[in-house]
């Protein structure tokens, strides 16, 4: 979309049309809606100052960048957004040249905006970086290594929110700056000196120095002026008017450059305004929905939250997902006890040890995709000195519409290899409810991984024993151990598997870390084909740890490994993905038959 020779009144009508465009497909398709309605006039004066052909932009997070989308060259199938096939939920270079950055994982895109500046001197970087992504540990990081970057231009897009409400001393430091009018006029009034008459450069330096101690008075610790940046702010975020007026100034200034624009969550959009939380993220509109459906992180927050009654030590954390992981409730109940940590989960880990070495019980609530980047602290601060944390994976495998940077695949791979873990996957509602309460007084360092949304509700006699499996159906031939949601969807084509003479044992194994070794020894050698179904990625993964027991015990058997062979999922419907990987209905049936039929 072309919008160099636009007049103001035109871009406004304009907004107002993205505005509708993204309300419409997002309300049913799913997506972000809030964070996406907050930035339509920044996106939209960026691109008439920058020009997107031009220059390198990059959004943190990207769930920000749908403007970004329509303006460049997804105008005409943006309807297929989070689709199969269609329109991603961030940005991506394999989906677009104009995306120049992968942009799942919030604080990513500072670091990268560094190599990208420095590789590209004669363009300038813009860095749009919003929704409490600028306290995220990378981010400051990489502006602490900006000093140099002349052609560097970082906007702070501040809505006052993270995916819920920002937390933290950072965030509260930028709304100190906003709320400083005693500043905000000094300076207006100091550029007005500054600039009339021919006042002598002496003269013109002093005020500068005055004015820049004045406002280290005011605003103690003004982070981007003392770490070198020329700094703008604060600047109306829905005033396309002052938005291009000021990039027109800073296109044409020597940087590092910090733009500070002030954006409304939600905006133009009621519903979202009034409520940024739930409208972050919606979900398709679906009439049959039962919203009181019994979820796996329901679950969690239903049983920490009786258990905390009666025991004290009971502490939860939370990396800015306190609705998603469904710790909502227990938050509101135990205020004292709970702790969002913001986008830092690196630090959540650790925070976490030095709760748990301390004696207390925490809870780390988190999704699998954002624990991989606390592996460093989960060997170095955890396993090292077997702290008993408690990890709580939620949205371990494919989670669907949120794509290849939101899978969880890799949890079980890294945290079989990390010493004294135990690692537990739950089979049915009963097994993580059990599991859980398991939790509360173990020894060492936990971690209960479980899928988005329902895992098998059936009610069967066996109770959860660590290090034990159990026997669900009995037969003969083919053994199947399934882990996790694995066993919902290998009892889903149970008849399939009969009809073609694929039927035999079917095991649940909830417990992936210790696994059950004399269940392996005793009942292995009965069968001629055996499966190890994870909704993970298969390489170094629960089958292979099964696989290295039998090479130590010198038993020979064949295992048949059922999981993801490929790290990068696309974005689609979670049943959709799942057939996909043939993890799900026919195309499991057929997985399972195209592995006997290599092996024979």
């Amino acid at each position: 979309m072309n919008i160099e020779n636009m007049q103001i009144d035109e871009l406004n009508n304009l907004c107002k049309n993205l505005r509708k465009d993204i309300v419409d497909v997002v309300l049913k398709n799913g997506g972000h809606l809030a964070s996406n309605l907050g930035v339509v006039e920044l996106t939209v004066a960026l691109d008439k100052v920058f020009n997107f052909k031009d220059n390198k932009i990059l959004f943190d997070v990207g769930h920000q960048s749908y403007v970004y989308k329509l303006l460049t060259d997804r105008e005409n199938k943006f309807t297929t957004l989070r689709k199969l096939n269609g329109v991603g939920p961030f940005l991506d270079p394999e989906e677009s040249e104009y995306d120049n950055f992968i942009s799942g994982h919030a604080g990513s895109a500072l670091s990268a905006a560094c190599g990208i500046a420095v590789s590209n001197p004669d363009k300038k970087v813009v860095v749009v970086i919003g929704d409490a992504s600028i306290a995220n540990g990378h981010s400051l990081e990489a502006l602490n290594n900006m000093i140099n970057l002349k052609n560097m231009v970082v906007v702070l897009n501040d809505n006052d929110m993270s995916i819920g409400e920002s937390v933290g001393c950072l965030s509260k430091f930028f709304g100190k700056m906003i709320l400083s009018k005693t500043y905000l006029t000094l300076r207006k009034d100091v550029k007005n000196i500054t600039n009339k008459g021919n006042l002598r450069k002496k003269v013109h330096d002093t005020l500068g120095k005055a004015e820049h101690k004045i406002k280290n008075i005011l605003l103690p610790g003004n982070i981007p002026e003392n770490i070198g940046f020329k700094y703008f702010g604060v600047i109306d975020g829905h005033n396309i008017e002052q938005l291009i007026s000021i990039f027109k100034e800073v296109k044409n200034m020597e940087g590092p450059i910090f733009v500070h624009v002030k954006t409304k969550k939600g905006k133009g959009y009621l519903p979202a305004e009034e409520n940024k939380e739930k409208f972050h993220g919606v979900s398709p509109y679906n009439p049959a929905k039962d919203l009181n459906e019994l979820t796996t992180s329901k679950i969690l927050g239903q049983e920490l939250t009786k258990y905390a009654k009666a025991d004290e030590d009971i502490i939860t954390i939370s990396a800015g997902m306190v609705s998603g992981t469904g710790l909502k409730d227990f938050f509101s109940k135990y205020p004292d006890r709970s702790f969002d940590i913001g986008i830092a989960e690196g630090h959540g880990v650790t925070f976490a040890a030095g709760l748990a070495i301390s004696g207390k019980k925490p809870y780390f609530a988190i999704y699998s995709t954002f624990l991989q980047r606390g592996i460093g602290q989960l060997i170095h601060d955890v396993s090292l000195q077997n702290l008993p944390i408690r990890l709580c994976v939620d949205r371990a495998g494919i989670v669907g519409q949120d794509g290849k940077t939101h899978h969880g695949l890799y949890d079980i791979s890294f945290l079989l290899n990390i010493p004294n873990f135990i690692v537990l996957s739950p089979t049915t509602e009963k097994e993580m409810k059990e599991m859980i309460k398991f939790s509360l007084d173990v020894k060492q360092p936990i971690a209960i991984r479980y899928n988005k949304g329902l895992i098998c509700n059936k009610r069967y006699d066996f109770k959860f024993q660590l290090g034990k499996w159990n026997e669900i159906i009995k037969g003969t031939d083919n053994l199947y151990i399934a882990t996790g949601n694995m066993l919902e969807e290998l009892l889903m084509v149970k008849d399939q598997l009969i009809s073609k003479k694929l039927s035999g044992t079917i095991v649940s194994a909830g417990s992936i870390k210790p696994f059950d070794e004399e269940y392996i020894k005793k009942e292995f050698k009965k069968y001629k084909n055996i499966f190890v179904l994870e909704e993970g990625y298969i390489k170094n993964g629960f089958g292979t740890e099964i696989i290295d027991f039998l090479n130590d015990q010198n038993i020979k058997k064949q295992v048949h490994k059922i999981g993801i062979n490929c790290g990068k999922i696309p974005h689609g419907e979670r049943g959709q993905l799942l057939e996909l990987c043939g993890l799900r209905g026919e195309s499991l049936v057929e997985n399972i038959e195209g592995k006997i039929n290599e092996s024979n």
